[in-house]
C-alpha cells in the first residue's frame, strides 16, 4: 500500500467547492478567471523568497504551467489541452497524461496515464446535487509510477488540504488492504469545510468574502509546496485545522493582502502538535502572486 501513500500524499493537498470545474455560470471544465496568475513566489522561514510557478496563457485559457525547483531550476512543465474551452487533457513533459471526463454539468472522473498509455490512477466523483460528496480513488496498477504521483502531488488534491494534512491522510492509507479508498467532503454554503477519511480529517473556517483566484481550477498540479488553499472554495478560509478524532495537532492560521478583490499575498502561520497537550513547534511561510 506504499503507493496509495504517496497518492494521497499527492492528491490530498489541494481543494473545490462546485467540482464542476467551472467558473461564473461557465461549462464545466471551463475556467476563466477574473485576473490572470502570471507569477507564484513562495519564501519559507530562514530562505529568501522564490519563484515556484509560471502560468502562460492563450487568451483567456491556460496554456501551461512551468514549475520550478529551489534553486531556480525547472522542474517540469506541463500542457493543457482543450476540446473548445473545456479542459480535457494534461499532458507533463516526460509524456504522462491524465484525461477528463465529464457527465453534463459535472466532472465525472480524472484518469492518469503513462506514456505508453497504461492506466494507472482514476478519481471518480460523486454528487450531492452541484457539491462534489465524494471521491473514490482507484488504483489500475500494482506498482504506480513515482511520476504519475508527482502529477497527483502537483494537482488539485494539492489545494486541498495542507502537506500535514496530506500525511495524516496517507497514514491512513498505508493501513488499508484495498485497491480504493474514499474521501469524503462536507461544505458550508459555498465552501469546502472539511474533507475526512474515518476518524481523520481536515476543516476549514472563517472564510472572507474575497475571491479565491484558484475556485474551480483542480488540473493535477502543485507539488512539495502545496497550497493550503482550496479550489473547491469561493473564499479564502482563514483558519485551517486537522483532527484525529477528537484530537485538533496541526493549525493553520492565515492572513491575506489583496488587490481589489484577489489576494496577491498569503501568509501563513502553522502550530503542530505531535501526540501531547502542547504545540511542539511552529513556523510561518508566504505565498506572492502577480497577476497579469
Amino acid at each position: 500500500m506504499k503507493k496509495l501513500t504517496i497518492i494521497l500524499s499527492t492528491i490530498l493537498a489541494t481543494a473545490l467547492v462546485v467540482i464542476s470545474f467551472t467558473s461564473c455560470g461557465e461549462q464545466p471544465g471551463v475556467y476563466k478567471p477574473k485576473k490572470k496568475i502570471s507569477k507564484i513566489y513562495r519564501q519559507r522561514p530562514s530562505s529568501s523568497e522564490r519563484l515556484s510557478e509560471e502560468w502562460k496563457w492563450d487568451k483567456d485559457k491556460v496554456a501551461s504551467i512551468t514549475y520550478y525547483w529551489s534553486d531556480g531550476e525547472i522542474d517540469t512543465k506541463e500542457e493543457f489541452i482543450y476540446d473548445g474551452d473545456r479542459l480535457v487533457k494534461i499532458k507533463e513533459t516526460s509524456g504522462y497524461y491524465a484525461e477528463y471526463s465529464y457527465l453534463k454539468k459535472k466532472i465525472d472522473r480524472i484518469k492518469f496515464y503513462a506514456p505508453d498509455g497504461d492506466l494507472e490512477l482514476e478519481f471518480i466523483f460523486h454528487y450531492d446535487g452541484k457539491k462534489v460528496s465524494t471521491i473514490t480513488v482507484q488504483e489500475h496498477d500494482d506498482d504506480i509510477d513515482k511520476n504519475i504521483m508527482s502529477m497527483v502531488e502537483r494537482g488539485f488534491v494539492g489545494k486541498l488540504i495542507s502537506k500535514e494534512g496530506v500525511k495524516i491522510v496517507s497514514k491512513k492509507i498505508a493501513t488499508q488492504s484495498k485497491d480504493s479508498f474514499v474521501m469524503n467532503f462536507s461544505y458550508e454554503r459555498d465552501n469546502l469545510s472539511s474533507v475526512s477519511l474515518d476518524d481523520e480529517s481536515v476543516n476549514f473556517s472563517d472564510y472572507d468574502k474575497y475571491s479565491n483566484i484558484w475556485y474551480n481550477f483542480f488540473p493535477v498540479r502543485v507539488y512539495e509546496l502545496n497550497f493550503e488553499i482550496p479550489s473547491f472554495s469561493k473564499n479564502n478560509p482563514g483558519k485551517q485545522f486537522v483532527k484525529d478524532g477528537s484530537r485538533i495537532y496541526y493549525v493553520t492560521n492565515y492572513t491575506y493582502t489583496y488587490d481589489g478583490d484577489f489576494p496577491v499575498i498569503i501568509k501563513a502561520d502553522v502550530s503542530y502538535d505531535d501526540e501531547d497537550d502542547d504545540f511542539d513547534y511552529s513556523y510561518t511561510y508566504t505565498i506572492r502572486i502577480e497577476y497579469q
